[in-house]
Formats: structure tokens, C-alpha cells, sequence
């Protein structure tokens, strides 16, 4: 070493030597500066960080009154528009009903802290322990699935922090520091007992209930001192995630979730092995689905209710950021008051006449049909000699009755319920006996068929004055049982002419009312396009006409030659069908040919737009929702935009209100003409548009008067055909715009902004009297036609025309047919893109082809007589042509010879 350093001393002159110490102290000071500085901005930030807890801890909400974080029950209550009550959402009942720790089983204390706190018994109310693990799997999974709050952070949260309903990140934070601290505090006051007997009157349950006392009425129809372990644990295995793993709806994934629980109490050594086994066995479900095929309740939802509560419930975590459970606890036990759009007497029409099984009676006495039938909802659990379990429904009775019992045609749906269960007897019988199996569960129901729904809309205000989702006691089905108003999307039929083609076609396209299509054979991907009446076509057809009486190759041609397929998918997109994919843009989705369908409200609300001079108001049940206190919570926003033109709206209007009041009746042997006479309303006017799938396996009528526009629907659950049109539908629509229009003033559409002209029905162009309405052709009107201003026709009728013809012949007079036998005789004449030879009701009145190159040919000219020669004598004769002087006279008598006819024999 000391070799090394003299060395070194010999290669370095002292003022090189001195230069590097020099350099090591400086960085040796920076170094020093800089940890010092980092120190001190760490000091500062613990110190800030230090403050800021301070703070929020100061902050806390005060407990020193301990009620505040005992359950709370104030109802919530539902309003109608005229102020009534429409809901209550209420302690008791489907809400919450407490219960001391000593009726809570030890067995559900135990699966609760099992599965949700496993170290409640040994934590001061924050566990340390679990914040470290749930932090340790977040950093190496990357998931932050894993909570740490306990029972008694949960228990203030929803209690004291009203659910912890923050809108942003900081607050939350500050929300989960309070929430802690006020746990330890909660923990020094109250024993373990109290917090786990306020805990489980607290949470949520699903099927409207909060509390485990509520839940196990509603499930097993027991109070819940008389739960067993299996059941406790399906409880337990709600609390999670309430609309997943509910027990009625969802029992696959509440039993996946039972189990954990049920191993969670084994691992805490909860229960032995031998309870594990028995209880995970158990087959509760079948109790389950017994109580629940049994519950009923005064309370049960209306369809109405149904909707206001799931909307109110999106909208409470959507826009409070909150979690199901905290929104669901606000409904129920927040104290909110909302307010709905329906009115009760409206309601109650609707109720009444989708209800009333004489509508339902279709024709005379002895040949009327009654469209009363019964479906089938069938489940059966059966276990074999060997200790397996196998599931069944109703598809395999109807398999059972198809293949085995060789009836092809038979159907799910009976025409009593004695027959429905009948037929579930025999398949349940005949499965006994060829398993030798027994039975573990079966239930039994049945739902009437077919199916109605109805949407009735304030047009001007977007409001729902009524809607009902099916037939049949609601009482019986239950609450938020599926809407078919809402929830349901079918195929729309014919009502999709309107505003999928015709109101682009009047609105941007240039079509008129009396823009006129030719009505023949057309086909489409390889399948024919015909009418409703069959295969007879009509030949020129006006736009109007072609609403009236709801022709479909006249609503394609109009699509494919006026509008376009991306026109007419835009704009029934913009009337707020959003059921609608790109696949949809064809030909037929002008005839209703959805890919997925559309549902009641949304087409009502489409029609609404029409009903509201072109403007379309987004539908709402619900306007706002305020606590206790009348502090507003929630506003229901609407949007509005403009679909159509108004004067577009008032030409829809006009024809679709002689769909009901027909112009000119039934137009030819077919039956053809306005389609919904029967929906005329007394003191009202009214217009609209029926549709029907085909084999009628959905029909509609959506329609509207000055105040109100209301669609009704019906149809199997099951897709099953009518084979035609029961015509029904329109007399419940007629019955409820009859009813509502009893109570209101009488009104009438305006059309003041529109002019009008006397048109042929077969140009649409203005009308040449007496010639168009001279052809002899029943299927030609002269007509009066309303148009906007600019759209007015100034060109009169350029098809029909005159001819002389001769009678004789049949063919157009000659020169030469004496005026006797002349007849003036109207023709129709076809454009030649029309002429396809195709044989229309205008064929019998069309100018045959190549008519006017023949002529009459059986009258000719009459040739004058020819006198005798004189005899001339041998000196006359000539011997040459006589030449021609130029002065050669023609004689009066032969002058009028030319002017003679004669007959041709």
C-alpha cells in the first residue's frame, strides 16, 4: 500500500493531487444539499399530508348519537301527474321489517362474516390485515376486485354516508378515511352483536328486500329464526351483487356462490364437514321456486311502476356514481318522492280494455273465434335410481308430444288450463315411468295468450300517460316481471311504411300525396312482393291511396326509386328506432323486415313525432326526483329534435287519417280500400296506420288525435301465426282513444298550411273533366288532394286521353266511319318502364299496344259508277292516247259521288 501511494505521489505533482480533493468535496457538498432538500420536501409533504388527514377526520360526521347508524326505513313514495299516489315503496313488507340479534340463527351470522369479514370477530373495525392483502393482490394481479372494508365500514357507509353516493374520486377518499375512523369509534361503542344485528337489517337483498328478515319471508315464506344453514347461506351469497345472484331469477349463479360461502364457513370452522355435505346438497331451490310460484303481494308493481322503478334506479348510479345496492337502498329507504307522467284514468281505461276477454270475442254469434289460450311455463327436477338429478321443461313435453306421441303440429299453447296441465301430467308420468326416477321439484304456471301492450304518449310533451306490458292480473305475475311495452321487440309490419319511406319520400325526396307508383308483379332476392289481398294488382296507384289501403310493392317502389335504402334507414333512426343494424338496409325494411324488431314505445314514440307537426320529444315516465326535503335529485332530461317538415307531418296526417275515414270506400272485388274503418272515434279525429307481419304473427295499430298518439300491439310470446289478422287490436285501440276522447274537449287536425287540387287518381296530376273521370274504371277518382304550396301540380292529366273508336270494328275510327257508328272512348295509357305485360285492375281500361296503328279498316271509300261507253264510229276512232288539253270539267253529280260511303259486304 504504502508502495503504491509513493507511487502514486511520483506520478502526481502536488497541484494535480489537490485539484481532485478539491473536485470530491463538491460533489460530496451537492450530495449532501440534495438529500437534505428531499428530506425536507418529504417533511413537508407528511407534514401537509399529515394536516389534510387532520382535516378530514375533523370533518367527520358526528355519531355521537348512535341512531345514526341504526337501518332507516322512510318510505319513498311514487306520484302520479295528477298528484295522487301512484307507489308506495315502504318499510314493511316488500321493504324492510327488523329483527333483534337474537332471532338472527347463529348459522347466518356466521355465513354472513364467512363470506364478507372474516376477521370481524378479531378486528377494531378496520382490518389492517385485509387492506395489506387486498393492496398485495391488486399490485400482482392487477385487479382491485378485492375490498377491504368490514361489515362495520359497510354498515356506516350505507347508514351514515347514505350508500356512499360521491361524484368524484377525491371525495370518495375522503368518504373511505371518515369511514374508517368513525368504524374504530363505532367499535369502542358498540358491541359485535350490534353492529352485525343493524348490518343485516341493513343490506339488500334483491326482489325488494332490505333486511334478512324480509328476504327470508320473501324466499322461503318463514321468518328467519326458522332459516336452516342451507338457507342462510343462500342469503348470504346475495348480498355481492343483488340482481346477479338472486335466488328466484338467477338460481345457477346463487348456488356457485353459496358454495364459496358454505366453504368460507368451513375453512373459519364455522360448521363441520359433515354440515358442508349436507347443507350443499340440499336442494333449497325447489323451496325457493315453490314460495315464489305462491307470493303474493298488495304491492305488486304495476307495468307502469315497473318502468319508473328500473329507470330511477339507472339513473340514481349513473348520475350519483353509486353502486346497485346503495341506489336500491335509496329507493327504499332514502325518503324520495318522484314524480310520474301517468294518469290514473287513462291508466285505467288502458287496464280495463286490454283486460276485458269480450274484446278478445271475434265474430258473429256461432262462428265467433275467442283468441283465449293458455302457455306453458313448465319446470321438473327429477332425480334417478343412481342419485342423479336431471332438469326438464317445457320444451321437452312439446318434444315429448312431437316425436313420441307423433303430433307434429302440436303447440305449447292449450285453450284451458285444464289441458295445459294435462298434457304436463302425461309427460311427467310417462318420464317417471321410463326412468323410474322421482320427482325433487316441479312447478306449474301458465300465462294467457295472446299478448297485448300498449303505449299512450302526451305527443307535445314526451309524457306516458299509460302503458301496460301484458295481459292478465298483474298481481299474479309479479313485480318487475318482463314489460312487453318496453322490454319486448317484434316486427313492425306495415306501420313501418310511414316512417321509414313515406315521410323521407314527402319530407326531402319530391313525392307528393299524389305522386303516382304502378302496383304490379315485383320480386325481391327471389321472392315475390305482393299485397296484403293476394296477387292481384291495381295497377297506378297515388302515394295517398297507397297508405290508405296499405299496398306493399308501392311502398318498395317507392323506397328503391324515390327515397333509397340509406335514406330511409336514417330516418327511421332519427324517429328513435334503435333497434335498427346496417343488415336492415334492404328493400323490405319499408314492410317492417327488421332484423331484431322494434318495441311499442319506440314506434309510438315515433308516431308521436308525426302527431307533433315533425318533432320528435324523447318518451319519460318520470320528470324528477327530490328527497324528503323537496331537493332535487334527479331531473329526467328529454331530447327533442326535428324529424320532418311540419307541412311533411300534415300530409302524413291527411292520409293516414282516410286510412280510417276512407275517401271512396272498398275499390274492387278484392276487398281493397282503407284498412282501419273500425278505429273511427266519435268527436274526435283521429288518423293512423295498422300493420301486420306475415302469417300474422304480429299485428299493430299505432295511431293518434290532436292530444294524444297510442300504439297497440299483440301477438304470441311464442311467435305462433294467426293465419289472418284478428282485427281485434283495432277495437281496443278504437275503445281506448273512444274512452279518453269522452273526456276530453273535441279537436281537429289543422291543416290550414296546406292547399289543395282536384287530381286523377291515376297521374296525380290535375284532373281533366270529364275525360279521367270518364273511363269507365272504377279504380279512377277524381279526387281533391291536399299539397304544401310549392308541391301543387300545374300539368293536367297526361295518361288518360280520348279516342274516337268505330263500333263497328272496335278498332279507332277511320276516315271513312260515318259519325253514326263513332263512340268517344277514354284510355289509359302506360308509361313504357310500366308496360310489363303484367295484367293489373288498369288493364281493362288500358290502351292496348300498337291500338292507334290500326285503324278501322272496315269502312271504305264508296267508288263512284261508271256510265257506258257510246259507240264511237270508224272515223272516231283514234289511234293513239287522247291527249289531255288541261280543260277537262268534272261533273256536280261526280263530286259528290266521292263524298259517299257504302259498306263493304
Amino acid at each position: 500500500m504504502d508502495f503504491g501511494k509513493k507511487a502514486l505521489r511520483e506520478k502526481l505533482d502536488t497541484g494535480a493531487l489537490e485539484d481532485v480533493r478539491q473536485k470530491n468535496r463538491f460533489k460530496m457538498f451537492i450530495l449532501s444539499a440534495f438529500t437534505a432538500f428531499c428530506i425536507g420536501i418529504a417533511v413537508v409533504l407528511v407534514c401537509m399530508g399529515a394536516g389534510a388527514f387532520t382535516e378530514i377526520i375533523r370533518n367527520s360526521p358526528s355519531i355521537a348519537n348512535l341512531d345514526t347508524i341504526k337501518p332507516t326505513a322512510t318510505k319513498s313514495i311514487i306520484y302520479a301527474s295528477d298528484g295522487s299516489i301512484m307507489q308506495e315503496l315502504i318499510q314493511s313488507g316488500s321493504n324492510r321489517e327488523t329483527v333483534t340479534y337474537d332471532e338472527i340463527p347463529k348459522d347466518l351470522v356466521y355465513a354472513f362474516v364467512a363470506i364478507e369479514d372474516n376477521r370481524f370477530f378479531k378486528h377494531d373495525g378496520v382490518d389492517v390485515k385485509g387492506i395489506i392483502r387486498a393492496v398485495f393482490r391488486a399490485l400482482t394481479s392487477g385487479s382491485m376486485r378485492e375490498g377491504a372494508s368490514t361489515i362495520t365500514q359497510q354498515l356506516i357507509k350505507n347508514n351514515v354516508f347514505d350508500g356512499g353516493a360521491e361524484s368524484n374520486f377525491g371525495d370518495r377518499i375522503e368518504r373511505k378515511i371518515q369511514e374508517q375512523y368513525l368504524a374504530l369509534q363505532v367499535e369502542r361503542k358498540l358491541d359485535k352483536k350490534t353492529i352485525i344485528q343493524y348490518y343485516l337489517n341493513t343490506i339488500n337483498l334483491s326482489s325488494n328486500c332490505l333486511g334478512v328478515q324480509t328476504a327470508s319471508k320473501r324466499y322461503f315464506g318463514k321468518s328467519v329464526d326458522q332459516l336452516d344453514l342451507a338457507e342462510c347461506t343462500v342469503l348470504a351469497a346475495i348480498t355481492q351483487n343483488p340482481s346477479k345472484y338472486n335466488p328466484i331469477n338467477h338460481p345457477e349463479n346463487n348456488q356457485i356462490r353459496r358454495l364459496k360461502v358454505l366453504k368460507a364457513m368451513l375453512t373459519e370452522g364455522y360448521i363441520t364437514q359433515e354440515e358442508y355435505d349436507e347443507a350443499s346438497s340440499e336442494d333449497v331451490y325447489k323451496r325457493i321456486q315453490s314460495v315464489s310460484a305462491d307470493y303474493n303481494s298488495d304491492r305488486t308493481f304495476s307495468y307502469f311502476t315497473d318502468t319508473v322503478f328500473t329507470e330511477v334506479l339507472e339513473a340514481l348510479q349513473d348520475e350519483l356514481a353509486i353502486t346497485e345496492t346503495q341506489a336500491y337502498n335509496m329507493l327504499y329507504s332514502g325518503g324520495l318522492r318522484i314524480y310520474s307522467t301517468m294518469d290514473p284514468v287513462i291508466q285505467d281505461i288502458v287496464d280495463s280494455e286490454v283486460n276485458d276477454p269480450e274484446n278478445y270475442i271475434v265474430g258473429e254469434s256461432g262462428s265467433a273465434v275467442n283468441y283465449i289460450e293458455y302457455a306453458m311455463t313448465y319446470r321438473l327436477t327429477i332425480q334417478l335410481p343412481g342419485g342423479d338429478n336431471y332438469y326438464y321443461d317445457e320444451s321437452n313435453v312439446k318434444s315429448y308430444y312431437q316425436d313420441v306421441l307423433e303430433q307434429p303440429a302440436f303447440k305449447l299453447t292449450f285453450s284451458s288450463e285444464e289441458e295445459l296441465e294435462k298434457a304436463a301430467t302425461s309427460f311427467r308420468d310417462n318420464l317417471l315411468k321410463q326412468t323410474g326416477g322421482k320427482i325433487v321439484s316441479e312447478t306449474l304456471s301458465s300465462t294467457l295468450q295472446p299478448q297485448t301492450s300498449v303505449v299512450v304518449m302526451d305527443q307535445e310533451t314526451g309524457h306516458v300517460l299509460a302503458v301496460t306490458g301484458g295481459r292478465g292480473d298483474k298481481k299474479e305475475i309479479g313485480s318487475l316481471t318482463l314489460n312487453r311495452a318496453t322490454q319486448s321487440t317484434r316486427q313492425p309490419g306495415s306501420t313501418f311504411k310511414v316512417i321509414s319511406t313515406y315521410a323521407p319520400a314527402l319530407d326531402v325526396c319530391g313525392a307528393t300525396l299524389g305522386t303516382t307508383y304502378y302496383d304490379t308483379l315485383l320480386s325481391y332476392n327471389d321472392k315475390t312482393i305482393g299485397n296484403w289481398w293476394g296477387n292481384t294488382h291495381l295497377g297506378y296507384a297515388t302515394l295517398d291511396f297507397a297508405i290508405e289501403a296499405s299496398m306493399n310493392v308501392v311502398a318498395v317502389k317507392c323506397l328503391e326509386e324515390t327515397v333509397s335504402e340509406k335514406t330511409a334507414f336514417d330516418y327511421a333512426e332519427d324517429f328513435g328506432i334503435s333497434t335498427l343494424v346496417p343488415q336492415d338496409m334492404s328493400p323490405v325494411l319499408t314492410l317492417g323486415g327488421l332484423t331484431y324488431g322494434v318495441t311499442n314505445l319506440e314506434l309510438t314514440t315515433a308516431y308521436a313525432a308525426i302527431a307533433n307537426d315533425g318533432t320528435y320529444t324523447s318518451p319519460v315516465f318520470w320528470t324528477v326526483v327530490t328527497d324528503s326535503n323537496g331537493n332535487v335529485i334527479l331531473e329526467n332530461k328529454q331530447t327533442t329534435r326535428k324529424v320532418i317538415k311540419s307541412e311533411t307531418a300534415k300530409l302524413l296526417t291527411v292520409s293516414m287519417q282516410r286510412s280510417i275515414y276512407p275517401l271512396f270506400g272498398i275499390w274492387n272485388e278484392y276487398g281493397v280500400g282503407s284498412t282501419s274503418v273500425q278505429c273511427q272515434v266519435d268527436g274526435m279525429d283521429v288518423a293512423g296506420k295498422s300493420g301486420t307481419t306475415n302469417d300474422a304473427n304480429d299485428v299493430w295499430f299505432v295511431g293518434y288525435s290532436p292530444n294524444v298518439t297510442t300504439g297497440v300491439w299483440s301477438g304470441y310470446d311464442s311467435n305462433k301465426s294467426f293465419g289472418n289478422s284478428p282485427g281485434y287490436h283495432k277495437t281496443i285501440w278504437q275503445h281506448i282513444m273512444q274512452r279518453i276522447a269522452d273526456t276530453q274537449e273535441e279537436a281537429h287536425f289543422d291543416y290550414s298550411a296546406l292547399v289543395t287540387a282536384k287530381i286523377c287518381s291515376k297521374s296525380g296530376l290535375l284532373a281533366r273533366e270529364g275525360i279521367c273521370d270518364a273511363s269507365g274504371n272504377e279504380n279512377c277518382h277524381v279526387y281533391t288532394e291536399y299539397y304544401t304550396p310549392e308541391t301543387v301540380p300545374t300539368e293536367y292529366c297526361n295518361r288518360h286521353d280520348v279516342y274516337n273508336i268505330c263500333t263497328v270494328s272496335g278498332l279507332p275510327a277511320g276516315d271513312y266511319c260515318p259519325a253514326s257508328e263513332v263512340v268517344k272512348k277514354v284510355y289509359l295509357t302506360l308509361d313504357p318502364s310500366d308496360d310489363d305485360g303484367v295484367e293489373t285492375d288498369d288493364t281493362p281500361y288500358t290502351l292496348p299496344r300498337d291500338f292507334l296503328s290500326n285503324y278501322c279498316s272496315f269502312h271504305q271509300p264508296k267508288v263512284p259508277e261508271t256510265e257506258p261507253e257510246p259507240e264511237t264510229t270508224e272515223s272516231e276512232e283514234t289511234t293513239g292516247p287522247v291527249e289531255d288539253d288541261g280543260e277537262t270539267e268534272t261533273s256536280e253529280t261526280e263530286s259528290r259521288a266521292e263524298d259517299e260511303y257504302y259498306f263493304d259486304d
